[in-house]
């Protein structure tokens, strides 16, 4: 017995006939026929009743296809969740990002995915740059969307994503708050409130590459704060901010100014980085999510 005379089984009490049977299932009748009288055979009984009229279920075949429906059915479920593991629309996938990132691409595209997929269970982990890609390179975190360029973490596969409009944050009474845009010159004598967390790091590079010279040094606060509480520092007057997009802070009196340099707004881009032999199926279905999530 295996689990074909099984199907046939179920197929022949489903549909009354033999030759039916091989209809569903694009299988000769006689082929149909000679499977159940081996069947038959093994178990030393009848589980039909044949005539020119098709083929009834004994007593016996009738207690004995309810339970090889069911082991039909729990191989098809197998089968299925097998198949669908395989095409990584269920299972799991542990995604790390910056603590003070908050990207509505992000946001956007988790959405997106969770969406799409909704038996595909995503982890998320808050961390630093660091962290993340100790985290990527244990196996601990399949995916990790940090700052920065395309070939930034060194032995791990990395893939552009989109790009985030850097910005002042202000207190509202700021001389600078008038202004529709800022540029670096007029942030020149401003004290500048920057977390330690990633992105701050980056973003004091930026500053630092835009504003330093020979005799000229920004004024750089590194603060262990998150990013809404950099934002709180700069609403009471503490300082200013730069940030990597212009959200958060509402009712907590800051406001948020484009940066420009001579060519236009100064963006940011991110990438997502993976380890080259990661073999998670649900990756494929998560970059194809990133990519359009721009």
């Amino acid at each position: 017995m295996d689990l074909r005379h099984l199907r046939y089984v179920v197929a022949a009490a489903r549909n009354g006939s033999f030759s039916a049977a091989g209809h569903e299932l694009n299988v000769r009748q006689p082929i149909i026929s000679k499977r159940i009288r081996e069947l038959e055979d093994e178990l030393g009984v009848f589980l039909f009743d044949r005539s020119t009229a098709g083929a009834r279920l004994t007593p016996t075949g009738e207690e004995f296809v309810v339970g090889a429906r069911r082991i039909v059915d729990a191989f098809q479920r197998l089968s299925d969740r097998a198949k669908a593991s395989g095409a990584g629309n269920i299972g799991r996938i542990a995604v790390g990002f910056y603590k003070s990132t908050s990207s509505g691409c992000f946001r956007a595209a988790l959405k997106s995915f969770r969406e799409k997929f909704p038996s595909v269970e995503v982890e998320l982990m808050e961390a630093s740059y660091i962290e993340l890609k100790a985290g990527v390179m244990s196996g601990a975190i399949d995916l990790a969307i940090v700052l920065g360029d395309t070939g930034r973490a060194e032995l791990l596969d990395s893939m552009a994503l989109w790009s985030a409009q850097l910005v002042v944050a202000l207190p509202e009474d700021h001389p600078l708050a008038e202004k529709s845009n800022i540029y670096w010159p007029e942030l020149k004598g401003e004290r500048f409130l920057i977390s330690h967390d990633d992105p701050g790091p980056d973003i004091r590079n930026v500053l630092l590459r835009h504003l330093a010279g020979p005799s000229d040094h920004p004024e750089i606060v590194m603060r262990q704060l998150s990013r809404e509480s950099i934002l709180s520092e700069v609403g009471s007057g503490q300082g200013i901010g730069l940030q990597c997009e212009a959200s958060g802070a509402a009712g907590q009196g800051v406001i948020f100014r484009p940066v420009h340099d001579g060519n236009g707004g100064i963006r940011l881009g991110y990438i997502a980085c993976w380890r080259p032999d990661n073999t998670n199926p649900v990756l494929k279905n998560f970059f194809d999510t990133l990519r359009c999530a721009d």
